[in-house]
């Protein structure tokens, strides 16, 4: 859990008090449930399994706001193998991708024209500036650059090679979503001139002419390999990049599963550059990128990566989590009509509280509070969230008195007694 020992026992403490119960046996080196501990654990599982029902169809599925997951999904995609993401996206999702595979711009001209959810493709600005729908952008992979060189050329014994060396070669390049160069751009981002040299084409013909050694040009870990015996990649001193990324529709895809997808082709595109590309992980600079990029998606497998472009409504989950002591001060506001009020009786300022709210509204992704000059009211799907809540906090306790548990003094003391079972299953949070 990344705390402290000394830090876990006092938590153990705090929540046997709480409890009334001896949930835990401790010794100077071991621990383990007791018969009370278990069945308290069984009953947090339940609890927490219970309001994420309830967030995903009172809060997800109802109201203006919020968005319900689409069964099938139509993406197109600037990649041609993504049978492992289809795959994954049903077994844990349980969503159906209908993928096409298609160049950049093409992505875009079907986003554009509503004829797809969602486009994966690569960019070297952000791609919903160029569309006249709103889309959300949720980032993929920051993509490195590398250079593709026949075995036989002059530079390929280098680790390292500089752009200014290779001014004169025969270079490929594909276009982009907005018919931008890659090659041209990167030379033109360091000061240096457009190689002479360069034939623009489709990124099927450029893969093609690299793996004939014809030209040399750049790869990196979001495209198709280019795989030869005859072929080299070295590593670029300018350190030039571009970025992959999933635009999707706000109103049809939410945003929970939008970051899972993105996370999807993010470990795809990490997996395929470990199996096909392992000269590259010798070198110290590209095993330290990919060590950190591997690290943050294990860390946090749904990482809050989507930006909105252009004019697009809450859509739901910021970040696909619920704090327990959030519904705390939910429930507050609604019994006491007013932000200002609660924040009296909870004893924190009524600017923190607003703050708190609206956090919560984000990560949920809908409008929780209406707000007027004659109060606060909850919405209609918050309102019958909290119903929902205060069924599972019962069954929540009726457990706990199954288990012997002494009745509590304080009604406060209920939400301590789900934080700390929330603790104790090892994640923190409830999904």
């Amino acid at each position: 859990m990344g705390s402290r020992h000394g830090n876990v026992e006092r938590q153990l403490e705090r929540l046997d008090r709480s409890s009334g119960l001896l949930l835990t046996l401790r010794s100077r080196h071991t621990a383990r449930l007791t018969s009370a501990g278990s069945r308290m654990l069984a009953a947090g599982h339940r609890f927490f399994r219970q309001v994420d029902l309830a967030v995903r169809t009172q809060i997800f599925g109802r109201g203006s706001e919020a968005v319900s997951s689409p069964r099938i999904l139509a993406i197109s995609s600037t990649e041609p193998l993504l049978e492992d993401v289809i795959e994954d996206a049903a077994a844990t999702l349980g969503v159906l991708l209908s993928v096409s595979h298609e160049a950049p711009h093409q992505v875009l001209r079907h986003l554009a024209g509503y004829r797809v959810d969602a486009g994966h493709t690569w960019t070297l600005e952000a791609p919903g500036d160029t569309l006249d729908r709103p889309v959300r952008e949720c980032r993929v992979l920051d993509d490195p650059l590398w250079v593709t060189l026949p075995r036989d050329h002059p530079m390929a014994a280098r680790e390292t090679v500089s752009l200014a060396d290779l001014l004169e070669e025969s270079w490929v390049s594909e276009s982009g979503p907005a018919s931008e160069v890659v090659v041209a751009r990167v030379f033109g981002s360091t000061g240096l001139p457009v190689p002479a040299r360069l034939q623009v084409t489709s990124a099927s013909v450029a893969r093609g002419i690299l793996r004939r050694g014809d030209a040399i040009g750049f790869g990196s870990p979001a495209c198709p390999a280019v795989l030869s015996p005859s072929l080299v990649r070295r590593s670029v001193l300018e350190r030039p990049h571009r970025s992959s990324t999933l635009l999707v529709d706000p109103t049809v895809v939410p945003r929970p599963l939008a970051e899972q997808l993105a996370a999807l082709l993010t470990r795809h595109c990490l997996n395929r550059f470990a199996d096909q590309y392992p000269d590259l992980l010798r070198d110290r600079w590209w095993a330290e990128w990919y060590r950190e990029r591997r690290e943050r998606l294990s860390s946090d497998p749904v990482p809050s990566r989507c930006a909105e472009a252009g004019s697009v409504a809450a859509g739901p989950a910021e970040n696909g989590t619920l704090d327990v002591e959030d519904l705390r001060l939910l429930r507050a506001v609604a019994e006491h009509g007013s932000i200002n009020r609660a924040a009296t009786v909870l004893s924190i300022s009524q600017s923190a509280l607003t703050r708190r709210i609206h956090r919560l509204e984000l990560r949920l992704g809908a409008r929780l509070l209406l707000r007027s000059s004659r109060g606060t009211d909850l919405t209609s799907p918050a309102r019958q969230f909290l119903r929902q809540l205060t069924k599972f906090e019962a069954e929540f306790h009726d457990a706990e008195a199954a288990c012997g548990s002494v009745s509590h003094a304080r009604p406060e003391s209920r939400w301590d007694a789900y934080g700390s079972a929330r603790h104790a299953q090892g994640s923190g949070r409830a999904s």
